[in-house]
Formats: structure tokens, sequence, C-alpha cells
């Protein structure tokens, strides 16, 4: 008959057989009191697979016609969330192992200053949904401009699994 310490080690292993590897490796850490927006902090334990993603932005509006713009800011957001999706995917992972975003804003020309609002409506539609209930750490910054005018926003991206 197994001993105590035996009996414990076998459930911690069962334990850990039926846990997911994400939720091993990956823990999202809140702020007291909760954020539907962002994290306080996230934890990657040894054993996780890190991908990191260079800043990517919009498609234009129109492939055909690339001068036709790249919409507003919220169009924007999720236009760059969707190529960081992209990206992610090639990698065998997906927008759901996103744990930090940095956000790189340029004042939109429209509103004179940067568009947070149009910005975090885009996020809302990948991250704390049904689909994906997830939220990441983040930082956004409003930078004075981009390489290709009409740009509004530059967002670079790590996962984890």
């Amino acid at each position: 008959m197994p001993d105590f310490r035996e009996f414990m080690l076998t459930l911690a292993l069962a334990a850990l057989a039926t846990t997911p590897a994400a939720a091993q490796n990956v823990q999202r850490n809140a702020f007291p009191g909760g954020s539907t927006l962002l994290l306080e902090s996230v934890t990657v334990s040894p054993g996780a697979r890190t991908v990191y993603v260079s800043g990517h932005v919009a498609d234009p509006l129109d492939a055909a016609k690339p001068k036709a713009g790249f919409g507003d800011t919220r169009t924007q957001t999720i236009s760059t969330l969707r190529r960081i999706d992209q990206a992610l995917q090639r990698q065998g992972m997906s927008i759901k192992d996103v744990i930090r975003l940095t956000i790189y804003v340029v004042a939109d020309p429209a509103l004179g200053q940067p568009d947070y609002a149009g910005m975090n409506a885009g996020y809302r539609e990948f991250f704390g949904t049904a689909a994906n209930p997830h939220v990441v750490a983040r930082s956004a910054f409003e930078i004075k401009g981009l390489q290709i005018p009409g740009l509004l926003l530059e967002i670079d991206a790590v996962a984890a699994r």
C-alpha cells in the first residue's frame, strides 16, 4: 500500500494532467477589484512557449487602392489585431494566447487627439468576449506619427502558452 506522500504526489500529478497546459504555464493576474480592459500582470512559468510579435499596422481599407486610407482608430485596431492573430496562427497560436500588448497611438486629425475610446472599442472585439474571455497586460502611448501617413496606431504583442 502506498504511503501518504506517494498518495499526495499521485493526486498532484493527476490534477496537473487534467489542467489545461495553458493554465499550468500562464497565470493572468487581475487588478484588485478587477478591470474589464486589462490585467495588472501576467506570470509565465518555465516550460511555456512564448512568441513575440513585431509591430503590426492596419491593412488599407481597399487593397486595390492603398492610398484610399486605413479608416478610423477603431477600424485600424480591428484590422491590426486580425493581422496579429494571423501571425500567431502561423506559429500555432491565436489571439487567445496574447498576454501583453504595446499600442502606439497617433492623434486622429479629425479629433485633434488620440482616439483611445475607438482603440478600446476595437480591442473589446477581441478581448473580454465570449469567444476569448481573456484580457491582457498592456500599455498605450501617444506618438507623433508612423512611417505611413494615415496610420493611427501600431501594435506589438507577446503571446504565451
